[in-house]
């Protein structure tokens, strides 16, 4: 703009030098505009040097990842809000958001999704423990389900209600250990069923003090043992299967000593025995080869 302001200058010089001779005046005029035009190139020259050279300092700190700034922000073709990359609470936060501005998504120290009323319905996070761990909300903010991998690498899957209470979870233990464990609304334990530590199938029922009244498993000799506990917890009675085929039926008492049993053999006579305290047998009721019954256990 100053180049052409100055020719216009020049030409209004000329213009007026053709009403009659130039005086010296005039020629100076016209030396000093010569010399102003040369300043004003020499001016144009450098700001286009600058200019370039700040391009190229740009071009190179971003080429080198050092291009810095307090916010980024993207918007669309309306200037509405998408992305924002600032400082947050817990450090650097990109908030990812839909086309109507709401945020759907928070990326800081975790990932947060929210729905469109701004409640966040999942939580993807390292815990305390520096484990990850994975919740999902309800609409409420309740925490109704949460996946969870601990220090020693065993995983957990948890189902709360919606007073965010612990009903049921399914979690690895060690050795291909696996359980699936239901609770009570006073999170107690009323049942857990799985594989334990040496691949043997168990469910335990529980009462409502959390302990464990009944056990059903198969064990890795091929018996299948029902075990019945009294509220102190003492076994009292054992149904099962052994491994020669015999269904057998004990019955102990607080000590744990069997007094009674019950028994079949695979094509055999049913057999009922009595012990005493030493687990001698006082007493039987048996059939013999002949059909006969018999109570005397030697006989």
């Amino acid at each position: 703009m100053s180049i052409h302001w100055l020719r216009a200058v020049q030409l209004l010089v000329l213009f007026s030098s053709f009403g009659g001779a130039q005086t010296p005046r005039e020629d100076e005029l016209r030396k000093d505009l010569a010399a102003l035009e040369d300043i004003v190139y020499l001016v144009g020259l450098a700001s286009g040097a600058a200019l370039l050279v700040s391009l190229g300092l740009l071009v190179a700190r971003w080429r080198l990842g050092t291009v810095q700034s307090r916010r980024f922000v993207l918007r669309g073709d309306e200037r509405q809000l998408l992305a924002q990359l600032a400082q947050g609470p817990n450090g650097g936060e990109l908030e990812l958001r839909d086309a109507d501005g709401e945020i759907t998504a928070v990326l800081s120290n975790g990932l947060r999704l929210r729905d469109r009323e701004g409640q966040v319905r999942a939580d993807l996070r390292l815990g305390s423990d520096k484990a990850p761990l994975l919740e999902l909300y309800d609409e409420r903010g309740e925490v109704r389900a949460g996946l969870s991998l601990s220090e020693d690498g065993a995983g957990s899957l948890a189902f709360y209600d919606e007073t965010g209470r612990p009903r049921a979870g399914l979690g690895s233990g060690h050795a291909g250990a696996m359980r699936l464990s239901f609770f009570d609304k006073q999170g107690r334990m009323r049942l857990q069923s799985g594989l334990e530590d040496e691949e043997v199938p168990v469910l335990k029922l529980y009462d409502a003090q959390g302990e464990v009244r009944a056990t059903l498993s198969v064990r890795a000799d091929g018996m299948t043992m029902l075990e019945m506990r009294d509220q102190d917890s003492h076994t009292r009675t054992i149904v099962g299967v052994l491994e020669e085929g015999i269904a057998w039926l004990g019955v102990l008492d607080e000590e744990q000593r069997f007094r009674a049993g019950l028994g079949l053999p695979t094509g055999g006579n049913p057999r009922l025995d009595f012990y005493d305290e030493e687990g001698k047998t006082r007493a039987s009721l048996h059939v013999d080869g002949q059909g006969r019954f018999k109570t005397d256990p030697d006989s």
